[in-house]
Order: structure tokens, then C-alpha cells, then sequence
């Protein structure tokens, strides 16, 4: 398995995991897909400005976690919260 991958996962996982700290109530397969979506956009903003922070197995940590914070951030201005008890 390339290292890139592994680390692509990582993020994505961990930032799905904090909005679920930081905003409980929504659903997981949202901030899970989310993630995902921020994790591209970061990677693809970082490639194509030449910007990003290093390199850390083929990806730029840094637009990345930055890409899903945005994304986590939107989703989360966007969707209501479910009721709770």
C-alpha cells in the first residue's frame, strides 16, 4: 500500500472524527464525505498553486488538513443538526 494513501486516509478519518467532537448530532457518512471532498480540494489546490507545506509521502498534509477544515466548516454552516434528546 503506498505511504500517501495511508496518510490520505488518516486525514480524511481524523477530520470525519473532530467535526464529530466539535458538531455531534450530524450524520457520519456526511462528515465522512466531506472530509473526503475537503481532502481533494486541498490536494488539488496544493498541486496546481505549487503551494501547500511539505511533502509527506506524496501529499501536502497541510492544504489537505486545511482543504477539510474548509469543507467540515461549510458542511457545517449548511446542514442543521439533528435532534437530540
Amino acid at each position: 500500500m503506498s505511504p500517501g494513501l495511508l496518510v490520505g486516509a488518516l486525514l480524511v478519518l481524523i477530520g470525519a472524527q473532530l467535526t464529530g467532537l466539535v458538531r455531534p448530532g450530524r450524520p457520519y457518512l456526511l462528515a465522512l464525505a466531506l472530509a473526503a471532498a475537503g481532502f481533494v480540494a486541498g490536494e488539488l489546490l496544493a498541486i496546481l498553486s505549487h503551494a501547500g507545506g511539505p511533502l509527506l509521502g506524496g501529499l501536502h498534509p497541510v492544504a489537505d488538513a486545511a482543504g477539510i477544515a474548509v469543507a467540515e466548516a461549510a458542511g457545517a454552516l449548511l446542514t442543521p443538526v439533528r435532534g437530540g434528546p
